[in-house]
């Protein structure tokens, strides 16, 4: 599976991003919970001002979550379609993959796709 540069950036961008919008998203739970557990200036929250809050830090983790699947099952086609890889290395990388998830994408994304000898 060839990639060609602009392909190669935007994945790698989609690699390297959970780590960057992670720290925002654990402020933001807290930041949801506090207000939830603190109750609003008038006294206690209403149930919608609590799902609200709760929808609020629910949906980045869920798209965060389906992002990184994504990203699994790409690079298990990817690693399994690479013909520069032997096949104990595409069971390792399968393996690392599906153990290590999310921390192992940017060393393949490293090795692999961005350091590529086939570079176009």
């Amino acid at each position: 599976m060839e990639l060609n540069k602009a392909q190669k950036i935007i994945l790698g961008i989609f690699t390297f991003l959970p780590f960057v919008v992670f720290p925002f998203m654990l402020w933001q739970v807290f930041v949801g919970m506090g207000n939830i557990f603190s109750g609003s200036e008038s006294g206690h929250p209403s149930n919608g001002e609590i799902a609200m809050e709760f929808f609020a830090f629910l949906f980045p983790i869920g798209m965060l979550a389906f992002g990184s699947l994504v990203l699994l099952v790409f690079y298990i086609i990817h690693a399994v379609m690479n013909k520069s890889l032997s096949a104990a290395e595409q069971v390792l990388w399968i393996l690392l993959f599906v153990f290590l998830g999310i921390i192992v994408f940017p060393v393949y994304w490293v090795m692999r796709v961005w350091n590529n000898s086939n570079n176009p």
